[in-house]
């Protein structure tokens, strides 16, 4: 059975998913290992059937892309517009680093450990296998591989812990303040009382305000915002509640609000299908000119937008629409409404933006004193989707792929990662955890990982980042998928990725740069 299982990795693969994904769904206490629970099904198999390591590297590689090509496409438009606020993160990510790489020299001396393993045990605590590469070159390379396959678990291991005692705390995030109010929408009618110019509409609208419709001389119109609001005149409005009482108190008072009941005028519900749309903000559609239409409020996956000229579409969102009545057949046609269409992958953008992102993984970067490093399948194809995420089109093509198949593939890509990882050190983990450098470097590893990923924690809530970005900025402290999806699936709160690629990308050349000093 063993030969057999030794001669089909593939098979093997699937296995471990399979039973890492029941055993991350047990809980311990209030603590549940998600998918990680992949890596430590595959460390225990991995130990007993001797897999193709060729193959689990690639294996490994092509789940890691996907997985990081995913999360840079959702997060991308976020992350560029918030990254001049975070270069404090950046910085801290940097420090913690540091403390890392001092308290494995220190304590690896303390306890008698070579400075090999020390290293190798400081780049699998904070789970940076090019650190390992570097480190093998300019040592015995043994040695640091017994490191880093003890460090590796370990450090997954106390960062989804320390993920799950903060990420949902309260506390005092003074410059990363999410009001509810901010996101939770709300419709109402208005009474005008005064004029309100064109102009004046467009204040009041901000990005917190959608005007829809108008009621003059019995009759409800699509509202035209080139034209003024009179006395008398009853207007529809969504907001978020944040804004919904000085929007009213600028435009008159407010009326109860009923359903909005006209035979010439409707709202109706469209499925983004079409391609040509994807990509594109709301403003730059035409229409109030070609249909005299307006969007309200976008659907996407379990968020409720809304609708401003500066909103993206994306395959797949749910678009709520005021338009006359006769129009509907039109809107159907010009949005495509096909909930199966709009499920489609896109393979150009797929396929295309995952070849960018391994290409521009294989770029080598020189180092002072002749070495190199290149961002690999973790940087590449996350780089490359940060990039096209904030871009969302080129000429026809829509990078951004429907939410759902983006969670698919992202989920499908990380648990391919976690279960090739733990095949794959499975055999040198079981073969030195019980002896006494086993031991040793155990004990090296939590205390590596502690002060790491603590000092990020805490420097993180010294900036005045919320839990949530914070739990990010660790996981992208290690650069971890486990860790990241662990957190994602405590909080739907976007700032978990937005602090993932903010602290990736300098960490992971950070640990690399460090590792000939630690020599």
């Amino acid at each position: 059975m063993l030969d057999i299982l030794a001669s089909n990795t593939v098979l093997v693969v699937f296995i471990v998913v399979a039973l890492g994904a029941a055993f991350g769904a047990i809980p311990f206490g209030p603590l549940k290992f998600g998918a990680a629970g992949a890596l430590f099904i595959g460390l225990l198999v991995g130990a007993v059937v001797p897999p193709s390591t060729s193959l689990l590297v690639l294996l490994q590689d092509l789940g890691l892309g996907i997985f990081v090509y995913m999360i840079g496409l959702e997060a991308g438009e976020t992350f560029f517009q918030e990254i001049r606020k975070q270069l404090g993160l950046m910085l801290a990510s940097i420090i913690a680093i540091t403390a890392g790489a001092a308290a494995a020299v220190g304590l690896g001396e303390l306890l008698g450990l070579l400075r090999g393993t020390a290293v190798g045990v400081f780049a699998g605590s904070l789970t940076s296998t090019p650190s390992l590469a570097l480190a093998q070159e300019m040592t015995d390379p043994d040695n640091p591989a017994v490191g880093y396959s003890i460090g590796y678990p370990v450090g997954v291991t106390l960062a989804i812990v320390m993920v799950a005692i903060f990420i949902n705390r309260e506390w005092k995030a003074r410059h990363d303040q999410l009001d509810p109010d901010d996101v939770e929408l709300e419709q109402a009618t208005v009474y005008v009382d005064r004029e309100i110019s064109a102009q004046q509409m467009r204040d009041i609208a901000g990005q917190q305000v959608r005007f829809v419709a108008m009621r003059r001389n019995r009759r409800w119109h699509i509202l035209d915002m080139e034209r003024a609001l009179e006395p008398g005149d009853r207007v529809r409005i969504f907001a978020s509640r944040a804004a919904l009482s000085e929007a009213i108190e600028r435009l008159g008072s407010r009326m109860r609000h009923r359903r909005l009941t006209d035979p010439y005028l409707t709202v109706h519900r469209f499925t983004v299908s079409n391609r040509d749309i994807a990509g594109l903000t709301v403003g730059s559609l035409p229409l109030y000119r070609r249909f005299e239409a307006r969007v309200t409020v976008i659907r996407r996956a379990d968020d409720e937008i809304l609708a401003t000229p500066d909103t993206y579409l994306e395959m797949g969102d749910v678009v709520e629409v005021a338009l006359p009545t006769s129009r509907v057949e039109e809107l159907e046609e010009y949005f495509g409404d096909s909930v199966s269409s709009s499920s489609e992958l896109d393979w150009v953008a797929a396929a295309g933006g995952l070849a960018l992102g391994f290409a521009l993984g294989l770029v080598e970067i020189p180092l002072p004193g002749g070495a190199a490093f290149s961002l690999g399948a973790a940087g590449g194809p996350l780089v490359v989707g940060l990039i096209l995420g904030a871009v969302h089109r080129t000429g026809r093509v829509p990078w951004q792929l429907p939410r759902p198949a983006n969670l698919t593939l992202r989920q499908f890509g990380l648990m391919l990662f976690l279960a090739a990882v733990g095949l794959n050190s499975g055999s040198a983990f079981a073969s030195t955890v019980f002896t006494m450098v086993g031991l040793k470097s155990l004990l090296l590893a939590a205390a590596v990982s502690i002060v790491g990923c603590g000092v990020m924690m805490a420097a993180a809530w010294a900036l005045g980042s919320s839990a949530t970005r914070s739990s990010g900025a660790v996981a992208g402290l290690l650069g971890q998928p486990a860790v990241l999806s662990y957190a994602t699936s405590r909080t739907t709160d976007n700032r978990v990725m937005t602090g993932y690629a903010t602290t990736f990308a300098i960490a992971l050349i950070y640990k690399i740069v460090v590792v000939p000093f630690m020599f």
